[in-house]
């Protein structure tokens, strides 16, 4: 049997993953994100940098395009 709960935009902005959530306010910082995307090194890279699925994953996140 399934239960069905309303929530209000307060509970849901505070769910993890939420546009409003305190981890989607502190990773879609724009201008960290395209320090980040400057620095991007492929997954299987060793050199130093972010590896582009750290930087894929932020731009799903919030809606930002994901540089080639």
């Amino acid at each position: 049997m399934t239960t069905l709960q309303v929530i209000t935009r307060a509970e849901l902005a505070v769910v993890s993953g939420g546009a409003q959530s305190p981890q989607a306010q502190a990773v879609c910082n724009r201008q960290h994100f395209d320090w980040m995307a400057a620095h991007m090194v492929p997954d299987t890279g060793l050199k130093p940098g972010v590896q582009r699925h750290v930087v894929a994953h932020d731009a799903q996140v919030c809606g930002f395009p994901l540089p080639r």
